[in-house]
């Protein structure tokens, strides 16, 4: 189910051509902060590190939706609306980002906020997950 053990630095190319549409709708700051945090994100990738993530937690139901969002978001031939698109690198983001509502590194309790947003994203692109499905036999 693991296509590629550089998603997070796939995401971060993904977003960086993303230049159209809400990027040139924010100000240079905002744009600069986003860039800064891209590089970093992209510097601190470490792929040992994302591999022992992913062959610890493949087996898991959350995993295979975000790998799924993931797939969806970079399969070039498949359509998705803008608002799904930002849906799509909102949640992944949040998931990715250890600081949000409950922080990450709180054991156990830190990862119930990503799921429960991980879950809403599924339940709002049902039908467009459907679709993806059916087109490419995903799981």
């Amino acid at each position: 189910m693991y296509r590629d053990s550089k998603f997070i630095k796939n995401s971060v190319k993904y977003y960086h051509n993303f230049n159209g549409g809400i990027m040139s709708k924010i100000s240079e700051k905002q744009k600069e902060k986003a860039q800064q945090l891209r590089d970093k994100l992209a510097n601190d990738f470490d792929e040992k590190e994302a591999k022992e993530f992913a062959s610890t937690n493949e087996d898991k139901k959350w995993y295979s939706d975000f790998i799924l969002l993931f797939n969806m978001l970079n399969e070039k031939d498949f359509h998705l609306s803008q608002k799904s698109k930002l849906l799509i690198m909102g949640t992944l983001a949040y998931i990715i980002l250890p600081v949000d509502i409950i922080p990450d590194f709180i054991p156990i309790v830190g990862w119930l906020d990503d799921i429960f947003i991980l879950g809403l994203t599924i339940n709002s692109l049902h039908d467009e997950i459907q679709k993806y499905k059916k087109r490419y036999k995903s799981t």
